[in-house]
């Protein structure tokens, strides 16, 4: 009897450890569900910290950019091609999103056309000095230049998201976008013809650089939107009110930005620049190489003209 009594109390004794057990597990895992809740809360908090640090480098990178291209040194000498503004406007580019980049432009647009100087600086024959006048027009040249640097060369993904978001997605900001690209095309022709056009095209890269930019400008030609696309700046008190669009009423394009000509030059400089001879290579190898990548790029320049000569009635001799 009293083997049997210590019997069952080793029994009761095992089941209530067991339960004990069994209790506590089940607690840890009403527990687990908790202890998620608070990782995931924790990597939310992190990754939020993260997005906002990562926002204030962005902008950050969009004020030294701003700073850099509106540095004296590098807004004095602005025409034809305002050299010294490029490295900020790349970075700009670079950093800032599609909207701010139509919303930029827009503020540039209003501040170059609604901006006077102080009716008080008139001399007494109700006339602004010289040196304001050349003040006055210099600070709206500087914020064109912002815009058409910054245009020409924004990365084209960007172009295109802004063509989706504003042009046809209707935005808020249409009509920007087609000052955008028309300042776009301005800026590339000019610099096709003062920089590259004006120096050998003798390397792939090179030659490849001339074709993505003359193709930039290529695409926005060709648009159904086309007519749309112009620039209007007639609040100068001196300099010479820049009016243009990509036709006139001709349905000419101005020398700077007339693809079809322009690609037959680059497929000039093909035979010119990049012939036997010029290419510095290394090894048998690599010049197999290059005259691959050389023959491609040709290639592209013929579609070019091509789709000039039977898509759009222009013809290229």
């Amino acid at each position: 009897m009293k083997a049997s009594l210590i019997l069952l109390t080793l029994i009761a004794s095992a089941g209530f450890m067991s339960g004990c057990k069994a209790l506590k597990a089940m607690d840890s895992a009403n527990a687990i569900p908790s202890k998620l809740d608070q990782t995931y809360s924790q990597i939310e908090k992190t990754n939020q910290g993260i997005n906002e640090t990562n926002e204030s480098v962005r902008l950050q990178k969009l004020i030294l950019a701003k700073n850099d291209m509106l540095d004296d040194k590098n807004t004095q000498d602005l025409e034809p091609v305002a050299l010294g503004m490029i490295a900020g406007a790349k970075k700009f580019g670079e950093a800032a999103t599609t909207e701010e980049l139509v919303e930029y432009t827009r503020v540039l647009l209003l501040k170059i056309k609604d901006q006077r100087p102080d009716e008080s600086v008139k001399n007494s024959d109700g006339k602004y000095p010289k040196s304001v006048i050349k003040e006055y027009d210099h600070k709206k040249l500087v914020d064109l230049h912002q815009i058409l640097t910054i245009a020409g060369f924004c990365s084209q993904e960007k172009v295109d998201r802004i063509i989706d978001e504003q042009i046809y997605g209707g935005g808020l900001y249409q009509r920007t976008a087609y000052a955008f690209l028309m300042a776009r095309v301005l800026f590339l022709g000019t610099y096709l013809q003062e920089t590259t056009f004006a120096e050998p095209m003798d390397t792939v890269n090179i030659m490849r650089e001339t074709i993505n930019r003359l193709g930039a400008i290529d695409k926005i030609l060709k648009t159904p939107y086309k007519e749309q696309v112009r620039l209007n700046i007639d609040t100068f008190l001196e300099h010479e009110p820049i009016t243009i669009s990509l036709y006139d009423q001709a349905g000419k394009m101005d020398d700077s930005w007339n693809a079809p000509e322009l690609w037959k030059k680059v497929l000039i400089r093909f035979d010119q620049d990049l012939k036997d001879g010029n290419i510095v290579t290394g090894s048998s190898t690599k010049a197999s190489d290059v005259q691959g990548e050389i023959a491609a790029l040709k290639a592209q320049v013929q579609a070019y003209i091509e789709s000039w000569n039977t898509s759009h009635g222009y013809a290229v001799d």
